[in-house]
């Protein structure tokens, strides 16, 4: 079997928290893990784009740079990248080769089998930094191996619910289980339960823990549209100035912010019908997407293409969707646990213009269709549009 299909292959066997698989797939390929000089990034909504920008400032700054995200767009690859380019077919052959054996008797998840790929490469190649975006939680998530440098909390709010637990309160516990003794936490600013909740840990755990003031950089200007993306900003340029044995100069910082690329936030897809892509999928960076959409000005009807993941709540947020879009087209995409189109178009108003297009590239192709040159589209819901919208908009998404 192709590399690539055998890794997909195994996502279709879910999630499964815990860290014995993990354990034992790290020591299957010789802890490379342990010493490898990395940053671990927790949090709900900005987790991608603080990886992004992290990256980008170290690739800046003549260090080569390990990026290892979460979810993909169109390739697997394009979870792990260094200094922007996605991780070579032959390197992940190369890793399944010589660890299938292993893969399959432990039985490790694709998330545990590709945290473990990960780290071989980074070590094999010999990475300056190791820039870990978490994958769900924190206390039991795979990346949450490492021994990093630091850690790196972004907004916590309401999502994974069903896996995460129900309030915030039990999210946040989730979150800072990442969290080490010893080890610099630094986090976004967040609400007062979220606060108190991470204080708690920190003080148990023995992390020293800081948090964004909330004071505004003078003149932050950053490759990734939104207000929300110069608060990633910020947080990232906070972690540079606690991390320790790197010199990052304002030059460094300056060309690492106007170089950053991150596909799927706020993305220009085209002009003249202005077309967006952004993979936001719950209430609160929804509500930062639609900040953001309101700010183009858009002079002429906006209609919006929708796909979600199933169990995700967006009822707090439909009133503002309707408002902003005169037209909604709920499609979906595939992929683990989809949300079907109609059950998706039942969240809307009876008397709102919707309709159901179950494929997404079709679902696209209609929108687009619908168009005047004075008109604007929205992308939004999920990485797993990235197939269609590739396919659409023939972008790649494999170098950043």
């Amino acid at each position: 079997m192709d590399p690539i299909n055998y890794l997909l292959s195994i996502d279709t066997k879910g999630i499964k928290l815990g860290f014995k698989r993990t354990r034992e797939m790290m020591e299957a390929c010789n802890n490379p893990h342990l010493g490898l000089p990395a940053i671990q990034v927790v949090g709900t909504n900005g987790k991608g784009s603080v990886c992004a920008i992290l990256a980008s400032i170290m690739k800046a700054a003549n260090y080569k740079a390990g990026l290892f995200t979460s979810p993909h767009l169109v390739c697997v690859n394009e979870r792990i990248r260094i200094n922007g380019q996605s991780i070579p077919d032959f390197e992940i052959k190369s890793f399944i080769q010589s660890y299938k054996q292993e893969i399959e008797k432990i039985e490790a998840t694709f998330f545990e089998t590709i945290t473990a790929l990960a780290c071989w490469y980074f070590r094999k190649q010999d990475v300056d930094i190791a820039i870990m975006e978490t994958g769900l939680g924190g206390r039991l998530d795979s990346a949450s191996i490492c021994e990093p440098l630091a850690t790196v909390i972004t907004p916590i709010s309401l999502d994974h619910m069903e896996i995460l637990g129900e309030t915030l309160r039990e999210i946040a516990i989730e979150k800072a289980g990442a969290m080490k003794k010893d080890v610099l936490c630094l986090s976004a600013q967040q609400t007062p339960e979220v606060t108190a909740t991470l204080q708690s840990v920190a003080i148990k755990k023995g992390t020293p823990l800081h948090f964004l003031n909330g004071g505004k950089r003078a003149n932050i200007k950053v490759n990734i549209p939104g207000e929300k993306q110069k608060e990633n900003t910020d947080l990232v340029l906070s972690v540079l100035n606690h991390l320790n044995g790197f010199n990052i100069t304002d030059f460094a910082i300056k060309k690492g912010l106007n170089m950053v690329k991150w596909p799927g936030r706020n993305q220009m897809l085209q002009k003249d019908p202005l077309v967006i892509f952004d993979v936001a999928h719950n209430v609160e960076s929804l509500r930062c997407f639609l900040d953001y959409y309101q700010t183009l000005n858009v002079s002429g009807k906006s209609t919006l293409v929708i796909a979600l993941y199933s169990r995700k709540h967006i009822q707090d947020i439909v009133p503002r969707l309707e408002n902003i879009f005169q037209h909604i087209i709920c499609t979906e995409t595939r992929g683990r646990n989809p949300m079907p189109s109609d059950i998706l178009d039942a969240h809307f108003s009876s008397g709102h213009s919707t309709e159901i297009i179950k494929d997404s590239t079709e679902a696209i192709y209609e929108g687009l269709n619908g168009l005047s040159l004075e008109d604007g589209m929205a992308i939004i819901g999920t990485h797993c549009l990235g197939p269609a919208v590739n396919e659409v908009f023939k972008i790649s998404f494999d170098i950043l």
